[in-house]
């Protein structure tokens, strides 16, 4: 405890400090009883006597415990998996870091035995000096230290030999302290973040697939494809706040098309959304086992089924009310899960953002950078999941990869239904999933736009299916976190009409070789 403060001076912001419980009183000491007030004292202790040790955690797969396979266990299947094990000195260590006046050393020792907590601490001593208008004090040194701390995050997020929950907490940080993968730029629109791109080679693809597994995939035929380059990554939502701040979503000269410009003056926002809604409410009612049969298969989780119980059961006018606060009328001008913590992370792909919407981002970024940005195609999109088959005298040419990596679905390689994460992972997390060109997280995570229509094969870029004037149903690719394994094949195809606004959708764009 510490002694009462001078009644004429503090006895007001005593007494207010008492009825709000952030302080107690007791034996005529006043007793910091709450936990920041705890967190703070600890601090200031940390700062003169550092003990990096307190906040250790593990992070290699075999030293884990319990075990990534012992956790997703005890889940019910609604359960997201859990982060990594707190020490319970995470808060205190970020107030030690900003109290410092020269915080690299403390913060260099922090990172041998916490990695991803040395990446938030830094990121927060960088955002208090970037944004401090005063003259940041001498000796923080943060700037090359940082450099150097993002390559170890980067390095830990992509390391198979650590645990998936360690790769997603050191994704998470380098997302807060700043992902070199991706340049930051001034454009004649303001800043923004360069994508690494990758370039697929032009060629004859086969597109669709023959087994029989779904009707729109067939036939398989071959599709000439011309060389383009393609997102190493889907668009996060870092890059997305670089367009998002530069008044993307006020210029009507990013948003191409009638139907688009509609869009962004608000006008029928959601009402393609609705009516897919209410063709779902429509297919369930037709069905009523159809819930309990997805729940048999273990393809929605309880969750799912309680909510997919209110379309069916719900009243019209009390579907009608959700529905209209689902998808509010009038112009929208971020996405729409953008103030959700679960989703608006700088590391996770940008979702609940419509056709429009990645069109618009994708006519920015040409304006940023001087090049055709677009996004890819259908047939594009499979090319670069595929890959361009080999052709081997003694064998003939090889079979189009049915996943990204190749033949053999695997949840460790990728966010599906079957890896239990529940939400949107942060990018290039399953290395062992990226396709053998280094193309990352094109089975899972999110579905991703097309620029396509949704008609059937064979496929011909010439018959109109890429017209961007034309307002029905487009082309996503690749799977999302809420689907299971199947609709991750690189031959799946599935469409959401261009309003639709989901916590599943995102995108990935394409450039276009000079």
């Amino acid at each position: 405890g510490y002694p009462l403060p001078n009644p004429t001076i503090g006895e007001a912001v005593l007494e207010a400090s008492l009825a709000l419980q952030v302080l107690d009183k007791q034996d005529g000491d006043v007793l910091f009883v709450h936990q920041l007030f705890q967190e703070y004292f600890a601090a200031r202790a940390i700062c003169s006597t550092p003990a990096p040790e307190l906040a250790q955690t593990a992070w290699r797969a075999t030293d884990m415990s319990p075990s990534l396979q012992q956790t997703l266990e005890t889940l019910a299947d609604f359960e997201p998996l859990p982060p990594t094990p707190a020490t319970g000195w995470e808060e205190t260590f970020m107030l030690a870091a900003e109290m410092l006046d020269s915080p690299v050393a403390f913060i260099n020792a922090l990172a041998e035995v916490n990695l991803p907590l040395a990446g938030r601490c830094a990121a927060l001593v960088n955002a208090v000096e970037t944004n401090n208008p005063l003259p940041v004090k001498e000796g923080r040194g943060m700037s090359t230290f940082s450099q150097q701390l993002r390559q170890k995050l980067l390095v830990r997020s992509r390391d198979p030999k650590a645990d998936l929950r360690a790769r997603i907490a050191a994704a998470y940080a380098l997302g807060e302290l700043g992902d070199p993968r991706f340049q930051q730029v001034q454009g004649p629109q303001g800043v923004y973040l360069l994508p690494p791109m990758v370039a697929v080679k032009g060629g004859v693809y086969t597109l669709g697939s023959d087994e029989g597994l779904e009707k729109d995939e067939a036939p398989a035929h071959p599709v000439q494809i011309n060389p383009f380059s393609i997102g190493q990554f889907p668009v996060t939502n870092a890059e997305w706040r670089c367009f998002q701040e530069g008044g993307g979503y006020d210029d009507e000269c990013w948003w191409e098309t009638a139907e688009a410009k509609r869009w962004q003056r608000g006008e029928n926002t959601g009402e393609g959304a609705k009516q897919q809604d209410r063709d779902v409410r429509q297919w369930l009612r037709d069905d009523p086992g159809k819930i309990q049969e997805l729940l048999n298969k273990k393809a929605i989780t309880s969750k799912n089924a309680e909510d997919l119980k209110f379309y069916r059961d719900a009243s019209d006018a009390e579907f009608d009310a959700r529905l209209a606060e689902w998808y509010p009328p009038g112009r929208q001008t971020k996405p729409r899960f953008w103030n959700d913590p679960a989703f608006n992370a700088p590391a996770l792909p940008v979702v609940g953002v419509c056709w429009y919407e990645a069109r618009a981002y994708c006519a920015w970024l040409t304006a940023q950078t001087g090049q055709v940005y677009r996004l890819p195609t259908e047939a594009e999109w499979e090319a670069a999941a595929r890959g361009l088959p080999r052709r081997r005298w003694w064998l003939g040419p090889d079979k189009p990869r049915t996943y990204a990596w190749g033949e053999r679905f695997d949840p460790a390689r990728c966010n599906s239904f079957e890896s239990h994460l529940r939400g949107t992972s942060p990018i290039g997390i399953f290395p062992a999933g990226d396709s053998p060109e280094g193309i990352a997280d094109l089975s899972g995570n999110v579905w991703e736009w097309t620029g396509s229509l949704y008609v059937g094969y064979p496929y011909h870029r010439g018959d109109g299916r890429e017209d961007a004037e034309a307002g029905a149903a487009r082309v996503v690719r690749g799977g999302s976190w809420g689907g299971f394994a199947r609709r991750c094949r690189s031959a799946y195809r599935y469409y959401y009409q261009p309003d639709d606004r989901y916590s599943v959708a995102g995108f990935r764009c394409a450039r276009v070789q000079s």
